[in-house]
């Protein structure tokens, strides 16, 4: 697997942590206040009725640890002093009258603080608090070494069936289920999400209809206060993201379990081909909020380096084109014949772009339903046959090619 050269989780994070802070710092100089930024949970905690370093730690994001390390440098300070507390087993804390001074000299400036960011998060598009917070409860959840080895063995799955160069893949290669699904599909663009939030009149309910296993169910909920899943699959449900603002429903696209004109946006990815859509977009106007937004999203005919390019087009659109459903037509012209009886929104250009290793791309592969009619229908060697010559321009299994999908949209207001 390649190894970007870019920062990782915890780099970021220090390194926006130090930007926040040297800005902190520079604002409180400008108010002729000796401060030190870690000081201020502290503060705000008891400001607001804490009064024992227990409190502080359960009202802030901070360790105990951490919290009694500050509670020291602040005693030191003049700014917290100890107290005894009426059951006599524990100690307290309370300002004194310094701290109490300096929590009104720097209550208006809070107050601006919390202004900037909500500025900073209109401008970059994200909603960078909430984004946060659900970090910090998903790590909470499971940390991130257990994350970490749960990657390791996901890659391990991913690999095992990688064919070698001149030989022929597995038998079962081409028969994997809705696990596969989730292992193997592309995700969407981060781009994809933000833009189809920020078209949204409200952030109170997005729901996502023919979900699979989640893939831009997931990235929608940083953006909404609730999102649905909905998906007729109960595989690919069993095998959805999960997040703490999703909820996912076994449910058709025509019947979908959402309540009247409650729906901020409603989207559909890889999946509106599929539907009756008459029926679903009865149901999109029965659940669409006042000015929502409705996205039927799909991205065409994955694109490869030219040396492996007439290879695949040749199996994509001779060896099982014949088992390809007649929706898929609709797929590969970018949704430009689907029917869609709103007025179209315009959309941007996007693409979803990967670097993948071979056995990734034949992973991906496996979950076509046209592959899955062709092992249906007993043509198994067509798919082994087209693994083989696939691993022979390839190269090394395990080293990545760029591969990409063009993002195509249909966008309505309703």
């Amino acid at each position: 697997m390649q190894i970007l050269p870019s920062p990782g989780l915890g780099e970021l994070l220090r390194y926006v942590g130090e930007l926040v802070d040297r800005g902190a710092e520079d604002a409180y100089a400008s108010l002729g206040v000796s401060y030190r930024p870690r000081y201020t949970p502290v503060l705000r905690a008891m400001n607001a009725g804490a009064t024992t370093v227990t409190d502080i730690t359960t009202r802030s994001h901070v360790t105990q640890g951490a919290i009694s390390q500050t509670v020291g440098l602040m005693v030191a300070d003049g700014l917290v002093e100890r107290t005894t507390l009426s059951d006599a087993r524990r100690s307290g804390l309370e300002l004194t009258d310094v701290g109490r001074t300096l929590v009104e000299q720097l209550e208006p400036h809070w107050e601006a603080t919390f202004a900037a960011i909500v500025q900073l998060e209109k401008e970059i598009g994200h909603p960078l608090r909430r984004v946060l917070a659900d970090t910090a409860g998903a790590l909470e959840q499971q940390g991130f070494g257990e994350r970490v080895r749960d990657a390791r063995r996901i890659e391990q799955e991913r690999n095992a069936l990688v064919p070698t160069p001149g030989g022929t893949a597995t038998t079962n290669w081409f028969d994997r289920g809705g696990s596969a699904y989730a292992l193997f599909r592309p995700e969407y663009s981060e781009r994809l999400a933000m833009f189809l939030a920020s078209l949204a009149p409200s952030a109170a309910l997005a729901v996502d209809v023919g979900c699979g296993n989640g893939q831009l169910t997931a990235q929608l909920a940083p953006y909404f206060d609730t999102t649905i899943g909905v998906d007729p699959s109960a595989e690919q449900i069993e095998n959805a993201l999960p997040h703490e603002r999703i909820r996912y429903v076994q449910a058709p696209a025509e019947n979908l379990p959402v309540p009247e004109r409650s729906a901020s946006l409603i989207t559909a990815a890889q999946a509106a081909h599929w539907f009756d859509r008459p029926a679903f977009y009865s149901e999109v106007r029965r659940i669409a909020a006042d000015n929502a937004v409705l996205a039927l999203v799909s991205y065409g005919v994955m694109q490869f380096d030219s040396d492996l390019a007439d290879r695949f087009d040749h199996f994509y659109h001779h060896e099982i084109g014949p088992y390809w459903p007649p929706e898929r037509a609709l797929v590969d012209n970018g949704y430009a014949d689907i029917d869609f009886p709103f007025e179209e929104y315009p959309a941007p250009r996007m693409q979803i772009t990967k670097n993948w290793n071979l056995g990734q791309v034949l992973g991906y592969i496996s979950t076509w339903s046209a592959v899955r009619r062709v092992n249906e229908a007993g043509k198994s060697e067509i798919l082994h046959a087209f693994a083989a010559d696939l691993a022979a321009l390839w190269g090394d299994p395990m080293s990545t090619r760029p591969v990409s999908w063009p993002i195509n949209m249909k966008l309505g207001i309703i």
